[in-house]
């Protein structure tokens, strides 16, 4: 993850970054919560992200996951609602798909 940061990589960063997330909160193991978390804010440091629908549509995902993890229902249906409908006004059928399956 270190060196596809580095290089600046962000359709990279962003599918590697989302694959680790899901897969740390999938396993919830000691510390895995706080591992997804850094990760998902490491995101926003991407020097290009500002203004990347690939990575607002990622982070919309992943936080919504991030919040169901912590048990907080509010923020996760806030954020599965706003990931769907972003989904839904960029056309992305697989997010719109996986967001219907949240």
């Amino acid at each position: 993850m270190e060196e596809l940061f580095q290089t600046g990589q962000l359709g990279t960063c962003v599918m590697a970054t989302a694959i680790l997330v899901e897969t740390l909160l999938e396993r919830g193991g000691e510390g895995d919560i706080a591992e997804a978390q850094s990760a998902i804010e490491r995101l926003v440091t991407i020097p290009d992200y500002e203004g990347s629908a690939l990575c607002d549509i990622w982070l919309l995902r992943l936080r919504a996951l991030l919040s169901r993890a912590l048990g907080n229902d509010r923020a996760y249906h806030d954020l599965v609602n706003r990931y769907r409908t972003m989904a839904e006004s960029l056309g992305f059928e697989r997010h719109i798909a996986m967001a219907e399956s949240m």
